[in-house]
């Protein structure tokens, strides 16, 4: 067996070609066969792809894969939105959100932390942490964006967004007071 047809290789064929047809980049050759959006040839029969441009599905909807992310942290995939500092997670979960950006920051960014302040208390992001809902759609250059969204719309998923935190310090009432208080 090659290694390219080898199932458990993240970067085999069969691996590819699943992640371009959930993501509506593959292409189908006059053999029949589909293939993944980057091959200029058909993987079975060797003709060439009839339409080149590898990316269709411009404008549809779809739901992240890990090949559309930037990483992936305890099951959490996470992405940076732009040089602003913010990023989303896929998950409505503000904890494990937390977690997955917090190793994000600190593995890719090289940052302390989420908070980029080794002396901040880690509880603080959580102020900086939106959690709601987002459709994903394609742009012609194979990428993404991301729009929030209602729970109820179509292709529609969980997401915690991290705006960054140069928007100014923590409120009042998400500023930590020390010891728990006793109301």
């Amino acid at each position: 067996m090659a290694l390219d047809e080898d199932t458990n290789n993240p970067a085999s064929y069969w691996n590819r070609l699943a992640e371009d047809q959930a993501a509506g980049r593959f292409w189908k050759c006059q053999c029949g066969e589909s293939n993944p959006g980057d091959y200029d040839t058909c993987h079975f029969c060797q003709r060439g792809n009839p339409t080149p441009d590898p990316v269709t599905g411009v404008g549809r909807v779809f739901t992240p894969t890990r090949g559309d992310m930037e990483e992936c942290y305890d099951g959490v995939l996470v992405a940076s939105l732009g040089e602003d500092g913010e990023a989303i997670a896929l998950t409505g979960d503000k904890t494990r959100a937390l977690e997955a950006l917090d190793t994000y920051y600190r593995a890719v960014c090289g940052q302390a932390n989420i908070l980029d302040d080794a002396t901040a208390n880690l509880m603080d992001a959580y102020y900086y942490l939106d959690c709601g809902y987002a459709v994903f759609t394609r742009r012609r250059d194979g990428g993404w964006e991301v729009a929030a969204s209602a729970a109820m719309e179509s292709g529609a998923v969980p997401v915690t967004w991290f705006r960054g935190v140069g928007i100014g310090p923590v409120p009042k009432p998400y500023e930590r007071l020390g010891d728990p208080q006793i109301w």
